[in-house]
């Protein structure tokens, strides 16, 4: 579909992990050397970075032994806190070819290949069986998503009874539409973005159950009138 060609060419990007990899030796570490914890400085694409990671994940209840799903996991710096931190077995989705291949080659650098299944595909029509995962999450990836109630439904068919679903996203603001082109996108074309109140009455409306819900629009320094505080919210199902 040509809406999802755009967001994928928006994201292509070709050796991804060879330049991080080379950003991290500029200072000093070596390839055999990268932890985690130098990932983590790269690879936590979202406001807040690695701290809202884990505050999204402990909100969530993430325990070990847990399959949990991440949607729009990009080059997968959620996914490997989720292996190694939190000790869950992580299925990870994204939609652009580059992004999952950085995904593989980082997991593999840092030994957690055997933890995270790195998954090319769309994530409002998900391959998965009903009821396949504990948890379910995606951190800043509905601003690409225009069909959000196919990904909700999506979320909540593939979730286990008594599962959660938990997103941390940018959410629309005051202004009508932010200055692209932005991180997510090049233009408006391929931006949907709705308003916290939208967004949580769409995750209800499709059968969930709000559990948490925290706005941080005041926590942030804004760099973008209508790109406000981007909004996290826990879901219980039954």
């Amino acid at each position: 579909m040509a809406g999802r060609d755009g967001i994928t060419a928006h994201y292509q990007r070709t050796s991804l992990a060879e330049a991080m990899i080379a950003r991290l030796a500029e200072h000093g570490i070596e390839r055999s050397a990268i932890t985690l914890e130098h990932l983590a400085t790269l690879d936590q694409m979202h406001v807040r970075g690695h701290e809202a990671t884990v505050e999204l994940f402990e909100a969530l209840g993430v325990a070990a032994g847990m399959a949990v799903l991440d949607l729009g996991a990009g080059i997968g710096g959620p996914a490997r806190v989720l292996a190694d931190r939190f000790g869950a077995q992580v299925t990870a989705l994204d939609l652009t070819p580059a992004l999952c291949e950085t995904n593989r080659a980082l997991n593999e650098l840092v030994g957690l290949s055997d933890r995270i299944a790195v998954i090319e595909g769309d994530a409002t029509e998900l391959p998965f069986e009903d009821a396949s995962f504990d948890r379910v999450v995606t951190i800043h990836a509905t601003m690409n998503v225009d069909r959000k109630r196919s990904l909700y439904r999506e979320a909540l068919r593939v979730l286990r009874p008594g599962g959660r679903f938990g997103f941390y996203d940018i959410v629309a603001g005051v202004a009508p539409q932010p200055e692209y082109p932005m991180p997510w996108a090049g233009s408006v074309t391929h931006s949907f973005l709705v308003s916290p109140t939208e967004m949580r009455a769409i995750v209800e409306e499709v059968g969930f159950t709000t559990r948490l819900y925290q706005d941080h629009d005041q926590r942030l320094a804004q760099p973008h009138a209508a790109a406000a505080g981007a909004g996290s919210c826990g879901q219980g199902c039954g």
